[in-house]
């Protein structure tokens, strides 16, 4: 039950601002813009008793609890109560949490825009400079807002302190068995397995279209096939377009795979829950998923499995990656105890803490793996295989995240058309990006 909680909690944190691109302000805003910009910041809180609270979806519950235990140890003047919500209305529930009045002085932002435009987050700029914060732009460009009101560049309104991302869990069990020996390094390497797979009576990729999975594998496809910028850049709304030979000829290798039977029979029935549980039964080769799912995955197959980044067009192309945080907290205007809460914004950016994120989920730390211990070999080859990974320019947040109803209106319907060749593979990115310009324009 602990991990599927994990599960959920990171679901959550991977598709968390499926809203920040087009989603409207709940009403009027409350705060004068000027008090969004702290600049009189203090990083020395004394002896100062202070009783702080932090919200969060229930999934990320056991995390956060870790974390706070740990603040608290450092603190001891500084207590935070945790209030978590349900996790499939936590997303909903997060713009009303962080406009209140009564607003928790630390909060999962669930959606950056309505946040930043209705004046409910406090700008982080002046605590990343009295902390020495380290932010680069390419681990934070969803979050931050510039003064027009744009995603993607400007002040930091929300902190990340971990990684959600996407990559290949590796049956090494059923590699043996097959012949293979090593985890492909290369797009044709890794189709030469799956047939291999096929010959030998085996699943090649066990995955899921009822709810989305199959976009993990297709969005590193289209990135091989351009670049991780490009798709980052349609993501953020900064230019480009879905409708796009590299997305075409991704669309039309998953349709492809899917006729030769790469993909599970009957992909457009089967969901994450299902497709998780088959393979941690043994079934399948290969799964396109993230490492929200490593802790079940590392109970169910033990030393049978790793966890690598879907590889490059050749064996010398870097992996292009899907990652986004998977924690990212920011201060609410209304909180009465910023510079308190910015003190345990700080904290999580400590080795101690990155540990405490190691212990008790699967997200990738923000820091370098180098000293932190992993709990299974399966998190210790996601560590190895992807060290440096967020700062190698070849990571772009989830497609998903475009617009609030791309998941739901945009990729699951078309995915699940293209995989019943109900539709080409030119009509599938042409559906996607009319989806995108409806929402994009409203």
């Amino acid at each position: 039950m602990r991990s599927m909680i994990r599960k959920a909690g990171a679901l959550l944190a991977a598709f968390a601002i499926a809203g920040t691109l087009t989603a409207c302000g709940p009403g009027s805003a409350n705060n004068a813009k000027e008090d969004t910009k702290p600049t009189d910041v203090n990083t020395d809180l004394g002896d100062k008793k202070y009783e702080l609270t932090l919200w969060d979806g229930a999934g990320l519950k056991a995390v956060d609890e870790a974390l706070i235990a740990g603040f608290e140890a450092k603190y001891p003047n500084i207590t935070i109560k945790g209030q978590y919500d349900p996790d499939n209305v936590s997303g909903q529930n997060g713009p009303r949490v962080i406009s209140a009045s009564d607003a928790p002085d630390i909060a999962r932002v669930t959606d950056m825009n309505t946040a930043v435009r209705g004046n409910h987050l406090i700008s982080l700029e002046a605590y990343v400079k009295a902390y020495g914060w380290d932010v680069p732009d390419s681990q934070t460009e969803l979050y931050r807002v510039d003064s027009n009101g744009k995603l993607g560049d400007g002040d930091l309104y929300a902190l990340p302190n971990s990684y959600s991302v996407t990559g290949i869990y590796f049956n090494t069990k059923l590699a043996k068995q097959l012949g293979i020996d090593a985890a492909p390094k290369s797009v044709d390497e890794f189709v030469q397995d799956m047939q291999k797979a096929k010959d030998g009576g085996v699943l090649p990729m066990m995955t899921y279209a009822k709810d989305g999975g199959t976009s993990f594998v297709f969005q590193a496809l289209m990135a091989n096939n351009s670049s991780a910028k490009d798709v980052q850049n349609w993501i953020l709304q900064k230019s480009g377009s879905f409708d796009t030979k590299a997305a075409q000829d991704a669309a039309a290798t998953l349709q492809e795979w899917n006729k030769k039977g790469y993909l599970p029979k009957g992909v457009n029935a089967v969901d994450a829950s299902t497709a998780l549980s088959r393979f941690c039964s043994g079934e399948g080769l290969f799964f396109p998923s993230g490492n929200w799912n490593l802790d079940t995955i590392a109970k169910s197959l033990g030393e049978d499995v790793q966890f690598f980044a879907f590889p490059g067009a050749t064996a010398e192309d870097e992996p292009n990656v899907a990652a986004n945080a998977g924690a990212f907290y920011g201060i609410p205007v209304n909180s009465k105890n910023h510079d308190a809460a910015a003190a345990f914004l700080n904290y999580t950016q400590s080795d101690e803490a990155q540990q405490i994120i190691v212990d008790n989920s699967g997200y990738l730390p923000k820091a370098s793996t180098d000293g932190l211990k992993a709990n299974s070999t399966l998190q210790q080859s996601m560590f190895d295989s992807y060290a440096g990974v967020l700062t190698s320019g070849h990571t772009s947040d989830f497609i998903n995240n475009a617009t609030a109803g791309m998941q739901a209106s945009g990729l699951i319907p078309n995915f699940q058309l293209l995989l019943d060749n109900s539709i080409t593979p030119q009509e599938f990115t042409k559906n996607v990006q009319a989806q995108y310009e409806k929402e994009a324009k409203q």
